[in-house]
């Protein structure tokens, strides 16, 4: 419910609200705690993407190199900045959200079964 609500309000917004809004999204799909804090505060106007895009703003200006900050941001990294930003600001911890893997990665289990090991 609370991701769907999101949903919904990415797809109002445009600008730089709609690209706060997809990263937003991103963390909702990650992490549905995040999911239903973020969604509660979407009611708040001081809480909102523009709001949050802002926040960001502030930090690239803080960072930037040569009058320049760049960072991209295409899918859910907590150790992404943007992401940083973006948890910060809605008050989301992500140092419990759940490890993505990408393609051609093998997560290790402890107690992994050696189909050889049977042979």
């Amino acid at each position: 419910m609370s991701v769907e609500k999101i949903r919904k309000a990415v797809e109002a917004a445009d600008g730089n609200a709609r690209q706060i809004g997809e990263v937003v999204l991103m963390i909702a799909e990650a992490d549905r705690h995040a999911a239903e804090v973020i969604a509660a505060d979407l009611d708040n106007p001081k809480m909102s993407f523009d709001k949050c895009f802002d926040a960001l703003y502030v930090y690239a200006k803080k960072h930037q190199k040569n009058n320049s900050w760049c960072c991209v941001c295409n899918r859910f990294d907590p150790d992404n900045p943007v992401i940083q930003v973006v948890a910060e600001f809605y008050k989301v911890n992500l140092s419990e959200a759940p490890e993505t893997q990408t393609l051609g990665q093998e997560k290790q289990q402890a107690d992994e079964l050696d189909l050889m090991s049977l042979l």
